[in-house]
């Protein structure tokens, strides 16, 4: 499938040349590849993907194309700009810079990253002729892969003292980051990661922009109340960016535990006292008329 493609592309127009297409299939099928180049871009901007030749051209005689891993093509260029062969995914998204081909510059801009580009492999195949037409025993392929990223806004952190946890969140990111937590006892030097067990993550992925939604929860104890900071970190694997939120946690801020757990029990012990009260005071009033009732009774029957 893959060497039909090409020679449709070739025969056709990419690198028409009077009945010498069979011979520039073969320049280009067995060509080594020159260069290889590993690029980020970011989601909504635009990224380059290289490729020089490095040597004078007259860009007349120059032929190049460049297609993605699936032999779509991004961008093809005889003697002109041939939009007819590029493929709707990228219509108004590949610019050249034709002022810098006679130097051998056939890098192309690749405008509106979005996340379906991400991991795709695009190559050049170039091919030169002489003032003859005649095909130069020179050929050369660059293979670029597109890692494709959007930076993480910095975390909003909250802290809830009553359920004694905290929360983070971010949104607006690729690709799926890594999320941890530290506590660190400010009276000491010394920070604690906390342990995935000990953590809550959720991903959601937007189905219409691609972008990552981070929620992460973590839930502290009694120990880690009392003048310590909680830190969330948000890594982007692919920029080795991390973004971060730090809160310090005081208990003046909140209650502690046992404070919780005390006022809880009196609350509940007063309530039953209460619930108690109600019933003895219920049950006395009961007797008082059940005995007013039965002497109301015998003195009428005495009567």
């Amino acid at each position: 499938m893959l060497v039909i493609e090409r020679r449709r592309i070739i025969s056709e127009s990419v690198f028409s040349l009077r009945g010498k297409s069979t011979l520039v299939f073969m320049f280009l099928l067995f060509g080594q590849v020159a260069s290889e180049h590993l690029v980020t871009g970011i989601i909504g901007e635009s990224v380059l993907l290289p490729c020089d030749l490095n040597l004078s051209i007259n860009p007349a005689r120059l032929r190049f194309h460049w297609q993605d891993h699936s032999d779509v093509v991004l961008y093809s260029f005889n003697n002109r700009v041939e939009q007819e062969y590029q493929n709707e995914l990228y219509t108004n998204r590949t610019n050249a810079f034709q002022v810098e081909m006679s130097s051998g510059n056939i890098s192309i801009e690749l405008k509106q990253v979005t996340p379906q580009d991400n991991q795709k492999t695009y190559w050049a195949f170039a091919l030169l002729f002489d003032r003859n037409d005649q095909p130069i025993h020179f050929t050369k392929v660059c293979q670029t892969t597109l890692l494709v990223a959007a930076r993480f806004p910095t975390p909003k952190l909250t802290v809830k003292y009553k359920v004694m946890n905290a929360m983070c969140l971010t949104q607006g990111g690729y690709p799926k980051p890594k999320v941890t937590w530290t506590i660190q006892d400010l009276s000491q030097p010394q920070n604690g990661t906390l342990e995935p067990r000990e953590v809550q993550t959720n991903f959601t992925l937007d189905p219409e922009s691609g972008l990552y939604t981070v929620w992460s929860q973590v839930n502290f104890t009694e120990n880690y109340i009392d003048n310590h900071s909680v830190t969330c970190q948000v890594f982007n694997p692919v920029l080795r960016e991390t973004v971060s939120n730090t809160t310090i946690i005081r208990t003046s801020e909140g209650l502690s535990l046992s404070a919780i757990v005390g006022i809880t029990l009196g609350i509940t012990l007063l309530m039953l006292i209460c619930v108690g009260g109600i019933i003895f005071v219920y049950k006395q009033c009961k007797l008082q008329f059940q005995d007013l009732y039965y002497h109301n009774e015998n003195r009428s029957s005495t009567v």
